[in-house]
């Protein structure tokens, strides 16, 4: 029997998670997207490198998609709040620059050992807790592959755990450096410890565990790190640089 693709699994993946309710149906067909519209690109990145590779794969990435939902949503919000005239779960005023001020958002120090936990729109029955392990600059035991001029390949190993009711799944990842730069995930084959799984499903009580890469300035340094359970609902946890 022929191997199956890295494509077709994943997509088999996302079947599960779909059959077992642990995604909404929004969130499967983003998901689903944003696998096939990535496939290509991965593809001819994989072909030049050989064995090795370093490659954007945002499973919420399928921008054109995904910024039309997340528009959708920013619009739903605005009428919400001008009809109900101020709700209290409502994000806190917040100064230009500012992030992570919806109410339920979670901050804990960027820093080994340092965790927090958090549950999209606050549904405790789908809690997910996240300790850093341990951070560094990357390097390949590849001698051919080698980041843009000008960057570094930033790593951070993560423990990603189950603490609710119900089964979770996998997050969003983002990194802002010191100098204001905004980082989506790669994904990083020649790194020293085993990756993160892209796409994951945890049930109560489960734990996985892995590194997760950021491709950043060299002269830069982390700012804060931010994990979100469900890009479409509220309450996201970061990890500040104090």
């Amino acid at each position: 029997m022929a191997k199956k693709s890295a494509l077709e699994q994943q997509l088999e993946q996302l079947d599960q998670l779909k059959k077992r309710g642990t995604l909404t149906d929004a969130e499967y067909e983003s998901r689903r997207q944003a696998i096939i519209t990535s496939a290509p690109m991965a593809a001819q990145v994989q072909a030049k490198s050989g064995a090795g590779g370093i490659f954007k794969f945002g499973f919420f990435g399928c921008l054109g998609v995904i910024g039309a939902l997340i528009g959708l949503v920013v619009v739903i919000a605005i009428v919400a709040s001008a009809a109900g005239g101020g709700d209290e779960d409502d994000a806190a005023a917040a100064q230009p620059g500012q992030v992570g001020t919806n109410k339920g958002d979670v901050h804990v120090p960027f820093a080994a050992k340092s965790s927090g936990e958090i549950a999209p729109d606050g549904n405790k029955e789908r809690r997910t807790k996240v300790t850093i392990l341990q951070t560094s600059d990357v390097t390949s035991d590849n001698p051919f592959l080698k980041p843009n001029a000008g960057m570094k390949w930033f790593g951070i190993e993560v423990v990603v755990e189950n603490t609710g009711t119900k089964e979770v799944t996998s997050l969003d990842w983002k990194l802002r450096d010191s100098q204001d730069g905004e980082h989506d995930r790669e994904f990083f084959t020649g790194g020293s410890g085993k990756d993160l799984e892209g796409l994951f499903n945890l049930t109560p009580g489960g734990k996985t565990q892995g590194w997760i890469y950021f491709e950043i300035p060299v002269d830069a340094t982390p700012k804060w790190l931010r994990a979100d359970p469900n890009p479409f609902l509220k309450n996201d946890l970061y990890f500040d640089v104090q």
